[in-house]
């Protein structure tokens, strides 16, 4: 830790991919923390983002969730 600020392995970096209808990625975004933030991070962007049916969560190049509307 530096200065009070943890240290986050890039491990715990989880990528999750706004997905339309039609199977388009039209949003990515990134949560560097712990999967239920990354899941609620999923559940913000499906309200901020109508054009999305779903939000995939993943991790290390696998699907951890998928978080559909």
């Amino acid at each position: 830790m530096q200065d009070g600020a943890p240290t986050i392995a890039i491990d715990e970096v989880y990528t999750l991919l706004g997905v339309r209808r039609d199977g388009v990625a039209s949003i990515v975004d990134l949560v560097a923390d712990n999967a239920p933030k990354a899941h609620l991070r999923a559940e913000a962007l499906l309200r901020e983002h109508a054009s999305c049916e779903a939000v995939e969560v993943w991790r290390d190049g696998a699907l951890v969730e998928k978080v559909v509307r």
